[in-house]
This record gives C-alpha cells, structure tokens and sequence, in this order.
C-alpha cells in the first residue's frame, strides 16, 4: 500500500501510557518517511480527511466512531488503541506493543480490508451528516421526557410510548445494542436492528408489537414524534439533530461502508 498521506487523530492522553503510544505512532511514522498530520479528535474538519491514504485512529472506540463520521470515502481506518487496559478497543487491531509491526505489515500490503456497514438517517429530506458507525438513538429532546410517536416498517405503523428507539448496526449489535438486549449480528452483515427502549403498554398506546427485530439491508424505518420536540444522534457522540412532531425520520442502510484496517482473521 501506498501511504503519502497519513491522517492521525488521537483522544487528548489522560495517562503515561497513552502519551507513549501516541508517541510510538508518530515515531514510527517519521522513521518510514511517512507524510502525516496530526488532530485532535475535538478539532476534526471535512478538509483534514481531503486527500488522505491512511486514517489512524488512536484512542479508543470513542475516537474510532468520531474519526469515521468525517470519511465518507473508501480511505481506510486503522485503529490503535492507547490503553488497552482501561479501553474496551472493539474497533483497534493495535496497541503501541505491534503498532511498528503492522504498519510495516500494511505498506507492504500483508494486510486485509473489513467493511463495516453503517446507517444514515433524514428528517424529512434533509439528511443528517454524520453516517452511524454503531447506531442512531431517537428519543425526545429531554431524554427523560416520554417520547410519544409513530413507528412504521414494514407497511405496519404503530403509536408507541417509550424512552426512545436505538436503530443498531452490525457493529452497533456488540455495543449499545447488546446491552438493550438485542440479539449479536455477524460484522459482516449488512442487516439492522431496532430496539424500542422501556415500550409503554397502556389504555391508549399500542399493544408493544415492534419492539424489537432484524431489518434487511433494503428496508428502511420511520419514526414520526406525535407531540413534542425529538432529537436523533449517531453513536451517542454526533451533534444532536432536532425535528420537530410531524416530521419523519427515516433511518435505513448507507451504501458507504466504511473500510477498515484488518489483520488474518480479525
């Protein structure tokens, strides 16, 4: 692989060993004559990611998901993770331990490409920026407020009452997802999921039969707030994104993966 232009973005150290790795990272980088620049992953712009061969993510999954919101293309995402006994690291193939090693393995090629499928989301036509890596979340405005709407798949549409709908990925399914409850999906699948959270079964609100299941890659989701304001975010990290009752959010699969740095069978 050819790498000229090399993108890092790294979560502000917190420690000595995530100081270290950072440091390892842009070593190593200097020593393979590697073009390269630095940002912090609170600072990230449209025009940093211009013209990259190489995205490195060093942090955690937080650092991961935030870095993948501004790629939009097939430039590949290598994650590193700086502390990996205190970050889960779902996303990394790396720590400052095998990070030479594996970059060494990647300009010479010895390398694989996972794609991870991820979700886009439109209030009403406009679409939201952010492409979710995870998951988007549907909730209103003050999360603590019960969300009353409409949710329809399938040609079924039902009024619910509940803390919210998450709308997960295959990689979303290890996260948010799967401590909801929802069921693991293989990371090469290009299905979704949804999971209304804490439904509420009255008098008036719905009988709670979308609660919960697998969508195909064609098949889109709608939520429409019947009063009150709501918000939608990607991976509990983008800008939150208000709508207004009477607006549809649609959330469906995006024909951009997003292509990742792998190594054998990871």
């Amino acid at each position: 692989m050819k790498v000229n232009n090399t993108l890092v973005v790294y979560a502000k150290p917190a420690n000595k060993q995530e100081k270290s790795t950072l440091q390892i990272v842009k070593n190593t980088l200097k020593k393979y004559k590697i073009n390269y620049k630095i940002a912090n992953r609170e600072k990230l712009s449209k025009k940093l990611f211009q013209n990259k061969d190489l995205i490195i993510a060093v942090g955690g999954d937080g650092t991961f998901l935030r870095t993948s919101h501004f790629v939009f293309d097939r430039t590949p995402v290598f994650g590193v993770n700086s502390d990996p006994k205190l970050k889960e690291g779902f996303f990394m193939t790396s720590d400052k331990k095998d990070f030479e090693r594996k970059f060494r393995r990647i300009l010479k090629g010895k390398y694989s490409i996972r794609k991870l499928h991820r979700l886009e989301a439109y209030i009403e036509k406009k679409k939201v920026k952010e492409l979710a890596l995870n998951e988007f979340y549907i909730s209103s405005e003050k999360e603590y407020h019960t969300a009353r709407y409409y949710l329809t798949l399938k040609g079924k549409k039902e009024r619910q009452k509940s803390s919210g709908v998450i709308i997960s990925t295959a990689a979303g399914s290890y996260a948010w997802m799967k401590s909801a409850g929802g069921k693991a999906l293989p990371l090469s699948s290009d299905k979704f999921q949804y999971m209304v959270r804490e439904p509420y079964c009255g008098k008036v609100s719905a009988k709670c039969i979308l609660v919960n299941n697998i969508l195909n890659r064609n098949e889109k989701i709608e939520v429409e707030f019947e009063v009150g304001g709501g918000i939608v975010i990607a991976d509990s990290l983008s800008a939150e994104h208000v709508f207004k009752a009477g607006q549809k959010v649609i959330v469906k699969m995006s024909k951009k993966p997003l292509n990742v740095i792998s190594f054998g069978r990871s």
